[in-house]
């Protein structure tokens, strides 16, 4: 097939000229294509059924099995899984008696695929290996890189993830020299830079999504694909400081997914949250999660960690307990969510349940690169300064710091810093305190992060103060408490409980070593607090 950027305008303009029932079987096929590289999917799925009928109607059975198998597939990847799992049905008669056949290899991966997403790995395996081996016999490139990345999908799920990368680089050779079709190429694309984010594996997703944006603007057409890899190229400049370049970016893939088919395009608009809540725009990073959740794509954390920032400390609590009960077993999604819900718990004075949820990250982190790795460490740095072992603290943060630098994610390695400063004043070390302190906010400055700025200000100018290792909240609670405020005016100004307010209370008075109200009062006092 050809991939010139007018090939699918001019078969689509050709055929759609006439009457489909004039059209013979072969045309429909190159119609339903056109259509689908013409981003109309709706179009596209309707033409293949026409097609399988055709095919089926001249004793054409290997025609009406690829027909069928792509009308499978067009359905199956929007998760329209009763349509899906009627086609799958056919493909399953069309081949009964033709196990050996090139189309039985096909239907194969429709198997694997949908043994996946229910959950019978072993059964996924075995269709995939199934697949491979007809693709090999028939010496089909297309097959045999398509089942190769299956399976090594699934051979991923089935926590074999150093094999089953290697089958996932095996099909990309395939696609980056040329091999195979266009549909192929963007499938195995789009597949693979899924599992290498899911994986946090940043390396083969910068090198993997480069490429794929370079076929992207290769054909022209199939603005799926293109802003499907978008948004993964986004993701990583978010990460890399590329901010600028990010926003606009960004921009380009939500109008491209939004105007191909909306269910593609709630990961951009997520996306384009997570860009704003970086730089500190809240309320357009509000408008973006709210967006995102509208097209099926969850708002967190990143929804929890705007309200965290404007001081919602228990709505942030609740988003981020519901969200890791709904978070998967993705590494990367819950290890999010759990660093997330640690700095929430951090900043609610919960430093049990925090030192709970990151030795889970721990556990999620450890076996899973050095992205996670370092976020991994920039947690339990938190927690550890929290707990008052300074000492432990530096190592950590260190180590994410360092980490974060070698991955090239100065966002991070920033805000390691800020902890780093924060551990060296509380040590009395005031000059490695600024000097923590002011690299991060030249980082911060140069991003254009602003939210992140103005605390660090805030702390560069000695305005928030830390005795006992208060955290933010705890100090507004404390301030309060030295005014003469009761429970209720507390919770109602810091818009939460009543019973949140007693337990900050009680936290306080046992950092602080004081027996009463009445004595934290006079620490407030006596350390100038209010």
């Amino acid at each position: 097939m050809s991939t010139r950027r007018d090939a699918w305008s001019d078969t689509h303009r050709r055929l759609s000229a006439r009457p489909p029932d004039e059209l013979t079987a072969a045309e429909l096929d190159a119609l339903a294509d056109a259509l689908f590289w013409l981003d109309q999917p709706v179009e596209s799925a309707a033409m293949w059924h026409r097609a399988y009928v055709a095919h089926k109607d001249c004793g054409d059975v290997a025609g009406a099995t690829m027909a069928a198998w792509r009308a499978f597939f067009e359905h199956f990847q929007v998760g329209e899984r009763a349509i899906a799992s009627g086609w799958l049905e056919r493909l399953r008669q069309l081949t009964a008696d033709r196990d050996h056949t090139l189309e039985a290899g096909y239907v194969a991966v429709a198997e694997a695929g949908w043994a996946h997403v229910d959950g019978d790995l072993e059964t996924a395996l075995e269709q995939c290996r199934r697949a491979v081996a007809v693709g090999r016999d028939a010496a089909d490139p297309d097959l045999t890189a398509l089942a190769g990345e299956t399976q090594g999908r699934v051979l991923i799920a089935l926590d074999r993830a150093p094999e089953g990368l290697r089958l996932l680089d095996d099909a990309m050779v395939s696609v980056i020299g040329g091999e195979l079709d266009p549909l192929f190429t963007g499938w195995i694309f789009c597949e693979v830079l899924s599992v290498c984010r899911d994986l946090a594996d940043m390396s083969r997703a910068r090198e993997w999504t480069d490429a794929a944006m370079r076929w992207c603007d290769s054909i022209g057409e199939g603005r799926a694909y293109t802003g499907i890899c978008r948004v993964h190229r986004v993701e990583l400049q978010c990460l890399h400081g590329a901010w600028a370049a990010a926003e606009a970016e960004i921009e380009r893939a939500c109008d491209e997914l939004t105007s191909v088919d909306p269910r593609y395009a709630g990961e951009a608009f997520y996306v384009a949250g997570e860009l704003r809540r970086l730089r500190g725009d809240h309320a357009e990073a509000e408008e973006a999660y709210r967006r995102a959740h509208e097209l099926g794509r969850p708002p967190q954390p990143g929804l929890a960690l705007v309200r965290l920032a404007q001081g919602q400390v228990d709505t942030a609590l609740a988003a981020l307990h519901r969200a890791l009960s709904q978070a998967g077993s993705a590494p990367l999604a819950r290890v999010r969510v759990l660093a997330a819900l640690v700095e929430a718990q951090l900043r609610a004075g919960e430093v049990g349940p925090a030192r709970a949820a990151a030795d889970e990250l721990t556990r999620v982190a450890t076996v899973n690169g050095p992205y996670l790795g370092a976020i991994q460490a920039s947690c339990h740095g938190a927690v550890l300064l929290a707990e008052g072992d300074t000492a432990a603290a530096v190592e950590h943060l260190g180590r994410a710091r360092d980490a974060f630098a070698d991955l090239g994610m100065p966002f991070d390695a920033a805000r390691a810093q800020v902890l780093l400063g924060t551990a060296a004043r509380r040590d009395g070390d005031t000059d490695g305190a600024r000097l923590e302190l002011a690299s991060a906010r030249a980082v911060f400055a140069r991003l254009g992060a602003t939210g992140e700025l103005e605390t660090l200000d805030a702390l560069l100018r000695g305005r928030q103060r830390r005795p006992g290792g208060l955290t933010d909240r705890q100090l507004e609670v404390l301030r309060l408490v030295a005014e003469g405020r009761t429970d209720r005016e507390i919770a109602a100004a810091l818009v939460i409980s009543q019973h949140t307010v007693a337990r900050h209370i009680s936290n306080i008075r046992t950092r602080l070593g004081v027996p009463s109200r009445a004595a934290a009062t006079a620490f407030a006092y006596e350390h100038d607090l209010v």
